[in-house]
């Protein structure tokens, strides 16, 4: 399985929440999970912020960096990953003005 930038958009459109996209989601949106997609962002994102707080051993930060090499091709999809873990992980907080920024070009770039 390779995650694209696709993926990443349609699950920041669906707010991370699966029910959301089988709810509302066109069916090529709905296509393009059919084979645990949703779930492996949702497991990377919680990972990447354990990672983050500095709560994984270093083996289990090696898997996770082999992993995400393996199943993205560009850094920019990689950086969008620890974009969406500060997102949806993290409390909410008074949005800074490069938080702003990054959502704005999400938005238009996605």
């Amino acid at each position: 399985m390779k995650l694209a930038k696709k993926h990443l958009r349609i699950f920041d459109l669906h707010e991370g929440k699966k029910s959301l996209l089988d709810r509302v989601g066109t069916p090529k949106e709905k296509a393009c999970f059919e084979n645990g997609e949703f779930e492996k962002i949702t497991e990377l994102i919680q990972r990447e912020h354990k990672l983050r707080n500095k709560e994984l051993s270093p083996s289990e930060i090696e898997n996770h960096q082999s992993e995400i090499n393996h199943l993205f091709d560009s850094n920019w999809n990689k950086r969008s990953l620890k974009y969406l873990s500060k997102k949806y992980c993290e409390a909410p907080k008074e949005q800074s003005t490069f938080d702003s920024v990054m959502e704005l070009l999400w938005a238009i770039f996605g």
